[in-house]
């Protein structure tokens, strides 16, 4: 062969070489910039549905110590209370508990409240019952305690029982048996 066809042909293999590098390197950079906004995106949503649950959770958490902080404040009644659910939750109502003497609101299952009264009232043209006499709010759930309510409430009725019990009597004196010879009872 002669050099003249050996350069020609060589200079056609770079040539194609050139060719089948640039068309790879695009191929790549085309496949590395697809993989690089697939993943992105999903991490983007995912990111960003993290940070709306954490500002929901914040602002939900927010206006619970607001209408905690209100209620007591300015509550007097239950009514007084509802209207200030109504007033930071509009959607959510809290509920009452006659027996117990409470009005719980619960915002989520993680925020809520429970408000003590001490009286029980009866409108007189309605007949309605409602709470009167604000006593205490609990807001055990909103610092990261919800179990201690229901250990509180088992303590008061505990000390309930305690104090309406009558004071146990003193034993009368046990008769004393006869000694033996090493002073033990027989």
């Amino acid at each position: 062969m002669n050099v003249k066809t050996i350069s020609i042909a060589l200079s056609v293999v770079v040539v194609l070489l050139l060719a089948t590098l640039l068309m790879q390197k695009g191929s790549y950079v085309s496949q590395a910039t697809e993989h690089y906004e697939k993943t992105t995106t999903k991490s983007y949503k995912a990111a960003t549905q993290i940070v709306e649950y954490v500002n929901g959770s914040i602002e939900t958490n927010k206006n619970v110590w607001n209408l905690a902080s209100e209620t007591v404040q300015s509550v007097k009644t239950s009514q007084d209370q509802a209207r200030l659910e109504a007033k930071y939750f509009p959607s959510t109502k809290g509920s009452m508990s006659i027996a117990n003497m409470t009005r719980r609101f619960e915002a989520t299952g993680a925020y809520y409240i429970i408000s003590k009264f001490a009286k029980v009232e009866v409108d007189k043209k309605t007949e309605v019952k409602s709470l009167a006499g604000l006593v205490s709010v609990n807001v055990n759930a909103l610092v990261g305690n919800p179990g201690e309510e229901i250990e509180e409430a088992e303590s008061e009725e505990g000390e309930e029982a305690v104090e309406e019990a009558p004071a146990p009597k003193k034993p009368a004196k046990a008769a004393k048996g006869k000694k033996g010879k090493k002073g033990k009872k027989r």
